[in-house]
Protein backbone atom coordinates (compact mmCIF):
# COMPACT_ATOMS: atom_id res chain seq x y z
CA UNK A 1 0.00 0.00 0.00
CA UNK A 2 2.75 2.45 0.92
CA UNK A 3 4.62 1.50 -2.25
CA UNK A 4 1.55 2.27 -4.38
CA UNK A 5 1.13 5.60 -2.65
CA UNK A 6 4.78 6.48 -3.28
CA UNK A 7 4.41 5.46 -6.96
CA UNK A 8 1.34 7.68 -7.35
CA UNK A 9 3.15 10.61 -5.73
CA UNK A 10 6.18 10.14 -7.97
CA UNK A 11 4.00 9.94 -11.06
CA UNK A 12 2.15 13.07 -9.98
CA UNK A 13 5.40 14.91 -9.27
CA UNK A 14 6.61 14.17 -12.81
CA UNK A 15 3.34 15.42 -14.32
CA UNK A 16 3.39 18.60 -12.23
CA UNK A 17 7.04 19.21 -13.16
CA UNK A 18 6.14 18.78 -16.82
CA UNK A 19 3.30 21.29 -16.49
CA UNK A 20 5.55 23.77 -14.68
CA UNK A 21 8.12 23.47 -17.48
CA UNK A 22 5.38 23.96 -20.07
CA UNK A 23 4.33 27.18 -18.35
CA UNK A 24 7.94 28.40 -18.42
CA UNK A 25 8.47 27.36 -22.04
CA UNK A 26 8.01 29.52 -25.11
CA UNK A 27 7.28 26.66 -27.47
CA UNK A 28 6.50 23.64 -25.32
CA UNK A 29 9.75 21.83 -26.09
CA UNK A 30 11.00 20.13 -22.95
CA UNK A 31 13.79 17.61 -22.72
CA UNK A 32 13.40 14.51 -20.62
CA UNK A 33 16.55 15.41 -18.69
CA UNK A 34 15.10 18.83 -17.82
CA UNK A 35 11.89 17.11 -16.72
CA UNK A 36 13.77 14.64 -14.52
CA UNK A 37 15.74 17.47 -12.92
CA UNK A 38 12.63 19.57 -12.28
CA UNK A 39 10.78 16.57 -10.79
CA UNK A 40 13.79 15.60 -8.65
CA UNK A 41 13.94 12.09 -10.10
CA UNK A 42 16.31 10.17 -12.36
CA UNK A 43 15.84 9.80 -16.11
CA UNK A 44 15.22 6.14 -15.51
CA UNK A 45 12.36 6.97 -13.15
CA UNK A 46 10.74 9.25 -15.74
CA UNK A 47 10.92 6.45 -18.31
CA UNK A 48 9.62 3.89 -15.81
CA UNK A 49 6.43 5.88 -15.34
CA UNK A 50 6.21 7.27 -18.88
CA UNK A 51 7.95 4.97 -21.38
CA UNK A 52 7.26 7.39 -24.25
CA UNK A 53 6.41 11.01 -24.85
CA UNK A 54 2.91 9.92 -25.85
CA UNK A 55 2.36 8.29 -22.45
CA UNK A 56 3.48 11.49 -20.72
CA UNK A 57 1.25 13.68 -22.91
CA UNK A 58 -1.79 11.45 -22.38
CA UNK A 59 -1.30 11.39 -18.61
CA UNK A 60 -0.76 15.16 -18.52
CA UNK A 61 -3.82 15.80 -20.68
CA UNK A 62 -5.90 13.59 -18.42
CA UNK A 63 -4.64 15.38 -15.32
CA UNK A 64 -5.23 18.82 -16.84
CA UNK A 65 -8.72 17.78 -17.82
CA UNK A 66 -9.67 16.45 -14.41
CA UNK A 67 -7.66 18.65 -12.05
CA UNK A 68 -7.03 21.99 -13.75
CA UNK A 69 -9.45 22.85 -16.53
CA UNK A 70 -11.95 20.03 -16.23
CA UNK A 71 -14.82 19.18 -18.47
CA UNK A 72 -17.96 20.51 -16.91
CA UNK A 73 -20.88 18.17 -16.53
CA UNK A 74 -22.97 18.25 -19.68
CA UNK A 75 -26.34 16.77 -18.93
CA UNK A 76 -28.42 19.26 -20.88
CA UNK A 77 -27.98 21.96 -23.52
CA UNK A 78 -27.58 24.73 -20.92
CA UNK A 79 -24.57 22.84 -19.54
CA UNK A 80 -22.88 23.01 -22.95
CA UNK A 81 -22.92 26.81 -22.76
CA UNK A 82 -22.11 26.97 -19.05
CA UNK A 83 -19.23 24.54 -19.54
CA UNK A 84 -17.27 27.02 -21.62
CA UNK A 85 -18.07 29.84 -19.21
CA UNK A 86 -16.52 27.82 -16.39
CA UNK A 87 -13.54 26.84 -18.55
CA UNK A 88 -12.85 30.48 -19.50
CA UNK A 89 -12.42 31.36 -15.83
CA UNK A 90 -10.11 28.38 -15.38
CA UNK A 91 -8.04 29.42 -18.38
CA UNK A 92 -7.65 32.83 -16.74
CA UNK A 93 -6.25 31.15 -13.63
CA UNK A 94 -3.44 29.49 -15.68
CA UNK A 95 -3.02 31.78 -18.72
CA UNK A 96 0.49 30.63 -19.64
CA UNK A 97 -0.58 27.01 -19.63
CA UNK A 98 -3.75 27.80 -21.60
CA UNK A 99 -1.61 29.68 -24.15
CA UNK A 100 0.72 26.68 -24.53
CA UNK A 101 -2.31 24.41 -25.02
CA UNK A 102 -3.67 26.76 -27.67
CA UNK A 103 -0.58 27.55 -29.68
CA UNK A 104 1.98 24.78 -29.53
CA UNK A 105 2.19 21.41 -31.20
CA UNK A 106 2.54 19.71 -27.83
CA UNK A 107 -0.48 21.63 -26.53
CA UNK A 108 -2.60 20.63 -29.51
CA UNK A 109 -1.57 17.03 -28.98
CA UNK A 110 -2.69 17.10 -25.35
CA UNK A 111 -5.80 19.10 -26.14
CA UNK A 112 -7.03 16.69 -28.78
CA UNK A 113 -7.66 14.02 -26.16
CA UNK A 114 -10.16 16.01 -24.16
CA UNK A 115 -11.52 17.87 -27.19
CA UNK A 116 -12.61 14.54 -28.68
CA UNK A 117 -14.23 13.50 -25.41
CA UNK A 118 -15.97 16.87 -25.18
CA UNK A 119 -17.32 16.53 -28.75
CA UNK A 120 -18.81 13.11 -27.98
CA UNK A 121 -20.42 14.36 -24.77
CA UNK A 122 -21.73 17.50 -26.48
CA UNK A 123 -23.27 15.49 -29.34
CA UNK A 124 -25.16 13.19 -26.93
CA UNK A 125 -26.73 16.15 -25.15
CA UNK A 126 -27.47 18.62 -27.92
CA UNK A 127 -29.93 16.67 -30.00
CA UNK A 128 -31.62 14.57 -27.35
CA UNK A 129 -34.78 16.71 -27.34
CA UNK A 130 -34.65 17.82 -30.97
CA UNK A 131 -34.63 14.67 -33.12
CA UNK A 132 -36.05 16.53 -36.17
CA UNK A 133 -32.87 18.47 -36.84
CA UNK A 134 -31.21 17.17 -40.01
CA UNK A 135 -27.78 15.59 -39.97
CA UNK A 136 -26.35 18.47 -42.02
CA UNK A 137 -27.76 21.09 -39.62
CA UNK A 138 -26.42 19.12 -36.66
CA UNK A 139 -22.98 18.90 -38.23
CA UNK A 140 -22.93 22.61 -39.01
CA UNK A 141 -24.00 23.57 -35.48
CA UNK A 142 -21.53 21.14 -33.85
CA UNK A 143 -18.69 22.50 -35.99
CA UNK A 144 -19.41 26.10 -34.98
CA UNK A 145 -19.82 25.15 -31.33
CA UNK A 146 -16.49 23.31 -31.41
CA UNK A 147 -14.81 26.46 -32.76
CA UNK A 148 -16.41 28.58 -30.06
CA UNK A 149 -15.89 26.16 -27.16
CA UNK A 150 -12.13 26.23 -27.45
CA UNK A 151 -9.06 27.59 -25.69
CA UNK A 152 -8.21 29.35 -28.99
CA UNK A 153 -11.41 31.40 -28.69
CA UNK A 154 -10.48 32.32 -25.13
CA UNK A 155 -7.01 33.38 -26.27
CA UNK A 156 -8.29 35.43 -29.21
CA UNK A 157 -10.80 37.37 -27.12
CA UNK A 158 -8.23 37.86 -24.34
CA UNK A 159 -5.44 39.11 -26.60
CA UNK A 160 -7.37 40.97 -29.28
CA UNK A 161 -10.16 42.45 -27.18
CA UNK A 162 -8.66 42.57 -23.68
CA UNK A 163 -11.48 40.52 -22.17
CA UNK A 164 -11.19 38.51 -18.98
CA UNK A 165 -12.58 35.02 -18.44
CA UNK A 166 -15.96 36.27 -17.26
CA UNK A 167 -16.45 38.51 -20.30
CA UNK A 168 -15.15 35.81 -22.63
CA UNK A 169 -17.49 33.25 -21.11
CA UNK A 170 -20.46 35.60 -21.51
CA UNK A 171 -19.53 36.46 -25.11
CA UNK A 172 -18.90 32.89 -26.23
CA UNK A 173 -21.98 31.72 -24.30
CA UNK A 174 -24.08 34.28 -26.16
CA UNK A 175 -22.72 33.09 -29.52
CA UNK A 176 -23.30 29.44 -28.62
CA UNK A 177 -26.89 30.17 -27.61
CA UNK A 178 -27.44 31.97 -30.93
CA UNK A 179 -26.18 28.96 -32.89
CA UNK A 180 -28.40 26.58 -30.93
CA UNK A 181 -31.52 28.75 -31.10
CA UNK A 182 -31.05 29.42 -34.83
CA UNK A 183 -30.61 25.69 -35.49
CA UNK A 184 -33.82 24.93 -33.58
CA UNK A 185 -35.66 27.86 -35.17
CA UNK A 186 -34.91 26.63 -38.68
CA UNK A 187 -36.48 23.26 -37.83
CA UNK A 188 -39.58 24.96 -36.39
CA UNK A 189 -39.86 27.19 -39.45
CA UNK A 190 -39.65 24.11 -41.69
CA UNK A 191 -42.51 22.45 -39.78
CA UNK A 192 -44.78 25.47 -40.29
CA UNK A 193 -44.46 25.45 -44.08
CA UNK A 194 -47.56 23.99 -45.80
Amino acid sequence: MLRDEYAAQTRQRIIEAFIALLEESEDGSISTSALAKKAGVSLRTVYRYFPSRDHLLAATADWLNTEVFGLASQDDTDDVVKGFQVAAGKFDSRPDLARILALTRIGRSMRSTFRNELAVRRRKVLWRNTPDISASDRLRAEAVLACLDNVLSWLTLREEFGMDGKDIGATIGWAMELVLSETRRSVQAGKKKP
